[in-house]
């Protein structure tokens, strides 16, 4: 039986569709938004075209439209689509008995969260506590600000030199906090320290009066793939206390990098 020529493949070709999946892959690049004229500059559509997909999307619940800014985003529902269908080994679904189990240990929310090659952080999971009062963020949240959070910075110190390095070129080292890391050098410095003792840290950078504590998770070649937080108000995660957390969060990210097939407990010496 003769395999379907150009002209026959594309008989079943359904161009909106197409489309559609383009300006889907384009806004995944641009976790901030874009507007109906940015989509249509970027990926080719007329305005109109871009105007009725983007109402299907929104309608639909894959897409959202920012009122005040008019941009557009994916919305946390193409998130859990992805994390349902995966596999039995999809990062989520090893990491989840471990982050309940570190939450159940500390009673403070628990995050597990990845970094993409664009430099977009993703919150992937999470294991919220019990606290009548307790830090929550929604699953799907998405950031740039890689330069703030503890998690983002314990995978880049991790990572080779040339992942890290076009990384760092990319962020805005915006002040967020008062103790806001505002300089390459001085991120630098941090993600050294990072190496040597295994864990990274957030001192309200990011946000005033939350505090965070987290451990890279490697695969099986030792590649930091994700990193498992310990967030919560200072309150509750006092500075004195980041050492103690940070040592329960290198045992459970040990545990997740384990079920990938990484046979060391804590990836400490420098970067090769």
């Amino acid at each position: 039986m003769r395999g379907k020529g150009k002209s026959e493949k594309r008989n079943y070709h359904v161009p909106n569709l197409d489309r559609a999946l383009q300006i889907v892959e384009t806004l995944s690049a641009h976790p901030r938004g874009l507007n109906r004229n940015e989509i249509a500059a970027a990926t080719g559509c007329t305005s109109t075209m871009v105007y009725r997909i983007m109402m299907t999307l929104t309608d639909a619940g894959w897409t959202y439209r920012d009122e005040a800014s008019g941009a557009y985003r994916l919305s946390r529902r193409l998130l859990d689509f992805a994390v349902s269908g995966s596999d039995e080994y999809s990062l989520a679904s090893v990491a989840w008995t471990d982050m309940c189990a570190l939450r159940d240990e500390t009673n403070l929310t628990v995050q597990l969260g990845i970094l993409t090659r664009d430099g977009t952080g993703i919150l992937v999971e999470t294991a919220d506590s019990r606290n009548p009062i307790r830090y929550v963020e929604e699953k799907g949240v998405r950031t740039t600000d890689l330069h703030v959070g503890a998690g983002w910075k314990s995978i880049m110190a991790f990572l080779p030199d040339a992942e890290c390095s076009h990384l760092l070129d990319g962020l805005s080292f915006r002040r967020l906090t008062a103790n806001t890391i505002t300089s390459r050098s001085e991120l630098e410095k941090v993600l050294a320290n990072v190496r040597k003792c295994g864990y990274a840290v957030d001192n309200a950078e990011g946000s005033e009066g939350l505090h965070c504590v987290a451990a890279p998770i490697f695969d099986r070649t030792g590649n930091p793939v994700g990193t498992l937080a310990i967030s919560a108000p200072a309150e509750q995660l006092p500075e004195c206390d980041f050492k103690r957390r940070a040592d329960s969060a290198i045992e459970a990210a040990a545990a997740v990098s384990a079920k990938l097939g990484w046979n060391c407990k804590v990836k400490k010496q420098s970067k090769k």
